[in-house]
């Protein structure tokens, strides 16, 4: 049995969800999750549904691809990235954890796929919600490992990029292969596949955070400011129509 979230570092780990040898999701700070690169803040909290999180999580799509040592290479059938249990297991655990995220940290996430064929399939990375996107940050995409001590890395920090990837996500509909960071380019490591997801493109617009509002306070003008923007941006991308986001302004309008 892998020692799991034990093996954080004292105060790394804000929340974990069901944390096994075999899966795992977490809130992790930016700070302490290798690779990040962002400074900026996330569009956290968000709330969706684990049946919207499992659409989300069962639209990402991966191929195989070979290279023989004789021979032209060549890509597989594109399928899932995810098995139905893993779906339904990240459609939940995404849901919780993406109602108590904050705009500084992000989600990250590790799954264990045993094969008959040889060692287990291992796939991590993260999820957080950039410019009214879902963004997935693969740092491993069914990489087989066979060390143990690898394995408890991952586990520790599912941003932890192994060599030897022979899948690639496939962008469907409303999705975009990003192009990786230079910041986050280490000539030791692969570089991270991110994929973008216009949810709202799928099936419905991403609504902005709701404000955490105490009893007695209101809205002040910077965070109306904020949120006014935030919808601008979501209209002017086409996540959401001109009639919501007139009526979600005049929403936060009729707050003042």
């Amino acid at each position: 049995m892998m020692a799991g979230c034990s093996t954080m570092e004292p105060g790394t780990e804000r929340a974990c969800f069901s944390c096994d040898d075999r899966r795992l999701v977490r809130i992790v700070r930016l700070a302490h999750i290798s690779g990040s690169d962002q400074g900026g803040r996330f569009l956290h909290p968000l709330n969706l549904t684990p049946a919207e999180w499992e659409a989300t999580v069962r639209s990402v799509m991966v191929r195989s691809v070979h290279s023989p040592l004789l021979g032209p290479s060549y890509q597989g059938s594109t399928e899932p990235l995810f098995l139905e249990e893993e779906v339904r297991y990240l459609g939940a655990s995404l849901q919780q954890a993406f109602q108590q995220v904050t705009a500084q940290e992000q989600v990250v996430f590790a799954t264990a796929r045993t094969t008959e064929e040889g060692p287990a399939q291992l796939t991590s990375g993260a999820w957080f919600v950039e410019a009214g996107r879902i963004h997935l940050r693969l740092a491993n995409c069914r990489v087989a490992v066979t060390m143990p001590s690898i394995r408890r890395q991952i586990w520790k920090d599912p941003l932890f990029a192994q060599a030897g990837a022979f899948y690639e996500p496939v962008p469907g509909d409303h999705q975009e292969l990003m192009a990786a960071s230079r910041e986050s380019r280490n000539p030791f490591r692969p570089d991270p596949f991110e994929l973008a997801i216009a949810y709202g493109a799928m099936s419905g617009p991403l609504s902005p955070p709701a404000p955490v509002k105490r009893p007695g306070e209101s809205l002040d003008s910077r965070s109306l400011e904020e949120r006014l923007a935030l919808l601008k941006r979501l209209r002017e991308q086409g996540l959401i129509t001109e009639e919501e986001y007139r009526g979600k302004k005049q929403q936060l309008l009729d707050r003042l």
